[in-house]
């Protein structure tokens, strides 16, 4: 993929908002960590281990995992940053991530979060903090509903 295709993608991504033109010309440019993935490709397998992120710049990615293989956990689309949770952990891909149709991924690997500016590399953090805050907000919620669904079963039996 071009140089200046790349660059339109993250242009239009709403992650990308607080990189300065100079920063998002710097990423467009890293032919090596912009992936292309055709539909039924995996982007991660189940049980991996390394500790790369990425960023989905165009297409669709499903999640699913090897114990339900038939099951879309969930759906990705553009903008959505993942993989994060092996960085944190340090532990096995519990996921697989595959290709809807043909996708476009920016991928943040350890060489990458070591080399670039400061400046991507601390938006790269903000913004991931902020992934993982709000993940752990919705997980609250989900817990919190569940428990008011189960009180309310165990109080009909």
């Amino acid at each position: 993929m071009r140089n200046q295709d790349v660059l339109k993608l993250i242009k239009e991504i709403a992650f990308f908002k607080p990189f300065t033109a100079g920063e998002k010309k710097t990423l467009a440019n890293l032919d090596t960590h912009i992936i292309e993935h055709k539909k039924g490709d995996y982007v991660i397998r189940q049980g991996e281990k390394d500790s790369t992120i990425f960023i989905l710049l165009k297409g669709v990615l499903a999640i699913t995992k090897d114990e339900v293989p038939d099951a879309e956990l969930n759906t990705l689309k553009v903008g959505a940053m993942f993989g994060e949770v092996l960085l944190i952990t340090g532990k096995t891909r519990s996921t697989s991530v595959i290709a809807k149709n043909r996708v476009v991924v920016l991928k943040m690997d350890a060489y990458l979060l070591k080399t670039p500016d400061p400046a991507i590399l601390n938006k790269f953090k903000d913004h991931l903090l902020k992934i993982i805050i709000k993940r752990l907000d919705e997980m609250n919620s989900a817990m919190a509903s569940f428990k008011v669904e189960f009180e309310k079963m165990y109080r009909r039996l």
